[in-house]
């Protein structure tokens, strides 16, 4: 039963960083858009796929502490500042994204766009010495921090290149494959601690029901969040971003 948790585990940290990854990557490299009405196009071509992700994400926090509680202590314990620096940059990003086109002005949209860029370039990072933690290895905390910086920049140009119908080097599933590398890769290296030393004997109760209520959940978000990326970008998309 614990493999089964750790598998669904790997499943929920998977989808979040190939959702989040392409939102990441736009977000990151949306200073690069020359005007804001450009800048909005590129937000509202990755939008569909903010809170889809960002359920799968709370999701595996979930499974994490509830069927993994010793791998988490330590993992935070290790990783103290990576995880403060993702949980700032995830809520900083958030917050740019929701509040940049809530009011007029060149001088506002700017700032909240640099924050913007700023927080979703630390973001991965920090998501990825957070894995690189996991192997208890130095220099993989920078090796992984600066692949998910590159991957996920590649990933968000991909999706806003399809979205848009512009060509686009690399494809999305190449640069979903990429985004996914660190997770998967850290849980070959990670899982024989996970099941032997750290995980106890098995989930709550409790945590089965809420996590069993939150897989249909995700797969109607999940496929919500496809049927909008399926259909070309109109004006009403653009109206929030």
């Amino acid at each position: 039963m614990t493999a089964a948790w750790g598998i669904l585990l790997i499943v929920l940290l998977t989808g979040w960083s190939v959702l989040d990854g392409a939102v990441q990557g736009a977000a990151a490299t949306n200073l690069g858009a020359r005007g804001d009405a450009a800048r909005r196009v590129r937000l509202a071509a990755v939008g569909p796929l903010l809170l889809p992700g960002e359920v799968w994400l709370v999701a595996g926090a979930g499974v994490l502490i509830g069927a993994f509680p010793h791998a988490e202590a330590e993992l935070l314990h290790a990783g103290y500042a990576a995880a403060i620096a993702l949980i700032a940059s995830w809520a900083l990003r958030d917050a740019a994204l929701w509040l940049r086109s809530r009011r007029e002005g060149h001088a506002w949209r700017a700032t909240w766009d640099w924050l913007l860029a700023a927080a979703s370039t630390l973001l991965p990072a920090a998501w990825g010495a957070l894995l690189g933690t996991a192997w208890g290895s130095a220099v993989a905390v920078v090796v992984l921090a600066a692949w998910s910086v590159a991957a996920t920049r590649l990933h968000g140009a991909a999706l806003v290149a399809r979205r848009l119908g512009e060509p686009s080097r690399f494809g999305w599933w190449t640069t979903s494959a990429l985004v996914a590398t660190p997770v998967l890769v850290t849980a070959v290296v990670a899982w024989p601690h996970l099941m032997t030393g750290t995980a106890v004997n098995g989930p709550s109760a409790a945590l089965g029901g809420v996590v069993a209520a939150l897989l249909p959940v995700l797969g109607i978000a999940q496929w919500f969040a496809w049927r909008l990326l399926a259909r070309p970008l109109g004006p009403r998309d653009v109206i929030f971003f």
